[in-house]
């Protein structure tokens, strides 16, 4: 048990290793390279292709799918055709290829904010260009009104956008 006339000794080593321990955690939080909304932004397009014919939904579709589904309950297979990454600074343009020669157009207007949101403008085959603000580190899927020249599926857009603030 700590005498009397030592207790302020103890109390002065707390005090002085929570100061020190303040400040390694402010300098080392002060020193991470949290994303800045004018960063580069990791753009992850995944072309999914869904049909009315079959039941066939790809293993990593079925969440996907059932939002869809949900609007468009008419689409019943979900193919991943194909998914491609790009890192892009904010205001640069970008097209990717989505499928028989068409291109979708996107340009990054800013990088994750404080609330975790990342704007985009993008132009997919056949609409108008739009532009919208996304959670970001979620796909958000866009169903346009395009039908591929073999079997008429409809080409579905998920997209995803990185990093995240503090992540």
């Amino acid at each position: 048990m700590a005498r009397y006339d030592e207790r302020p000794t103890v109390f002065h080593r707390l005090t002085s290793l929570t100061i020190i321990f303040a400040t390694i955690t402010g300098a080392v939080l002060a020193d991470c390279d949290w994303p800045d909304e004018k960063d580069p932004v990791k753009i992850t397009l995944a072309i999914v292709l869904a049909s009315e014919k079959g039941d066939k939904v790809d293993k990593n579709l079925k969440l996907l799918a059932a939002e869809i589904q949900k609007t468009h309950p008419h689409l019943k297979s979900f193919i991943l055709k194909t998914q491609e990454m790009r890192s892009i600074k904010p205001n640069e343009k970008t097209s990717m290829l989505c499928v028989d020669d068409q291109m979708v157009e996107m340009i990054v207007k800013h990088g994750a904010d404080k609330d975790n949101r990342v704007s985009l403008s993008i132009k997919p085959p056949t609409m108008s260009t739009f532009e919208y603000q996304s959670v970001c580190g979620k796909f958000l899927p866009i169903v346009t009104n395009y039908k591929t020249k073999k079997k008429g599926d409809t080409l579905i857009l998920a997209i995803m956008l990185e990093p995240c603030q503090g992540k």
